[in-house]
């Protein structure tokens, strides 16, 4: 044997091979995460009976490749988004829920639930982006009727591939949650509903309901807010203390007021119908309130057939354009992004 000469060390070489794969593995998750962080251009969608239509932000930028969703097997409505991820549900048969990342046209068919959802579900789809995640994990929550009047929750996890009915239960025949109002928030969906806000965490899955009289809900910082429009101004309160539900009768103070007020544009609306500072007593249906959508720091509202966005750090207003949109249609924010469902 040759002294002088050295074995091969394939151990190294082989040390070296899986660290090569590992550091592209992990360079194209963490792209992908920040793609799906950072690529942001467009608060939304719109899309209820008729063809879906998207509005960017800023025109300039590069929106969605198919904005009527042709991609899907069958015309949809378009329900829920978080995070880069949309829900959609079909007009035919049982009308199946598809999740699709418009981005990239990846999507996925759910099975069909054991519940009865109904033609308006108020359904919210819960996804938090992860770079330790080959793909996309997520759920779907829906509050449904039962036979009996009261209000339960079905859940989708991606993880299991199916439906479940949490044994949470709801007896009130008075109450319905507002489809297009829910927002995810830490662990906890929110909807605005005739009573008042309705929670349901998704851990403990107990329902909660918070008896103030609110109109629209989005989140800021990691935090639930509220917004409403008072003598052309804009106004946002956030969630202060979750505990203030009616099951305690805690008499504190539940939401408080963030930022100072915005002084809105003279062509803008002088006032919305409900303020968490206006305890009125008077709720609607969810379908005249004027509809104001949390994009990130920036929000969206209508004025006639023209949508404006407000930016909360600058202070200025901005029209997107005009669209003409049925009066039953409601807007659902969008942050774009790209996410793998396979």
């Amino acid at each position: 044997m040759d002294r002088g000469n050295k074995a091969p060390n394939l151990y190294g070489n082989k040390k070296s091979r899986i660290y090569m794969d590992l550091k592209g593995i992990i360079g194209r998750m963490l792209f992908l995460t920040f793609r799906l962080n950072r690529f942001f251009v467009a608060p939304g969608f719109v899309g209820d009976g008729g063809m879906p239509a998207f509005m960017s932000l800023d025109p300039r930028a590069y929106g969605v490749p198919d904005p009527s969703l042709t991609f899907l097997r069958e015309p949809v409505d378009v329900r829920t988004s978080c995070n880069g991820l949309l829900c959609c549900q079909g007009r035919t048969a049982y009308r199946p829920y598809y999740i699709c990342d418009p981005a990239n046209k990846q999507w996925k068919e759910l099975p069909k639930p054991d519940g009865d959802h109904g033609p308006d579900p108020a359904v919210v789809l819960v996804f938090e982006p992860s770079i330790m995640n080959f793909t996309a994990n997520y759920k779907l929550v829906c509050p449904f009727p039962s036979e009996l009047g009261e209000h339960k929750f079905e859940v989708y996890s991606s993880d299991r591939g199916s439906w479940r009915t949490s044994g949470e239960i709801r007896f009130d025949d008075n109450e319905k949650l507002l489809p297009k109002t829910g927002v995810h928030v830490n662990g906890i969906v929110y909807w605005l509903s005739t009573r008042g806000v309705t929670s349901f965490d998704l851990n403990s899955e107990l329902c909660r309901l918070f008896s103030s009289n609110l109109e629209n809900l989005g989140m800021i910082n990691g935090k639930l807010c509220a917004a409403c429009i008072r003598n052309q101004k804009l106004i946002v309160f956030m969630l202060t203390n979750p505990q203030s539900h009616t099951r305690r009768r805690a008499a504190v103070k539940t939401w408080t007021r963030i930022l100072p007020e915005i002084k809105l544009d003279s062509t803008l609306p002088v006032e919305s119908n409900t303020c968490p500072c206006n305890y009125s007593g008077r709720y609607c249906d969810g379908h005249n309130q004027l509809h104001i959508v949390f994009v990130g720091d920036v929000v969206v509202l209508p004025n006639r057939n023209s949508y404006y966005c407000i930016d909360m750090n600058k202070k200025a207003s901005n029209c997107l354009g005009e669209y003409i949109i049925h009066p039953y249609e409601r807007f659902v924010g969008y942050v774009n992004g790209l996410v793998n469902l396979y």
